[in-house]
């Protein structure tokens, strides 16, 4: 995939973690293969800040679901969502979390939102690269939406990027609605 839709990572990333940047966690086929795996950052990225562009707390404990992939004949198992429900419940419990997904790559970002993370803004992060940064709490339950919500939600998928970004920045919220599917919703709706 083009780094328009993954990052492209370095063995360096990978040797960070296990020096004590984070945690990597895996799954394996039956052989002992690797076709899978998730990341767990402690902090963010350097020149991210999650903290500043979504107004938490200046001493917030951050964390961040750092990066997975699934090998290609694995993939449609469900095996990202278990890998991020795995991380949260790995992540210190009072962590703000955050990842981001390429708009591109819709099997990513969709993956975030089954698991309660919402989209809170669209940014030009890794040197220019377009992404959703998303966010949800370690330790509490995963934001909802009630079934009102859906008649003022927009279908993600119908709105292009310059919309969202625009709805975004008035405090909408990508949320995965149980009838509506992927949706934007309002601030009054998502409790901002």
């Amino acid at each position: 995939m083009s780094p328009d839709q993954v990052r492209p990572e370095r063995a360096e990333f990978f040797a960070a973690l296990l020096e004590g940047g984070g945690s990597i966690i895996g799954v394996c086929d039956p052989a002992g293969d690797l076709v899978a795996y998730g990341v767990l950052q402690d902090g963010p990225d350097p020149g991210t800040r999650p903290d500043l562009w979504l107004g938490w707390p200046e001493d917030a404990r951050i964390q961040k679901l750092a990066g997975s992939s699934v090998a290609e004949a694995y993939r449609g198992l469900r095996l990202q969502c278990a890998l991020i429900r795995r991380r949260i419940e790995l992540a210190d419990p009072d962590a703000y979390l955050y990842a981001t997904a390429a708009p591109l790559n819709p099997a990513s970002w969709r993956s975030l939102l089954y698991e309660g993370f919402e989209i809170r803004c669209l940014r030009r992060v890794y040197q220019g690269s377009l992404r959703y940064l998303m966010a949800r709490r370690a330790g509490m339950a995963a934001a909802s939406a009630a079934q009102g919500d859906a008649a003022a939600a927009r279908p993600l998928d119908e709105l292009p990027l310059d919309e969202q970004d625009r709805l975004l920045s008035q405090g909408w919220r990508g949320r995965l609605l149980t009838q509506a599917g992927c949706v934007l919703v309002p601030p009054e709706a998502a409790g901002s």
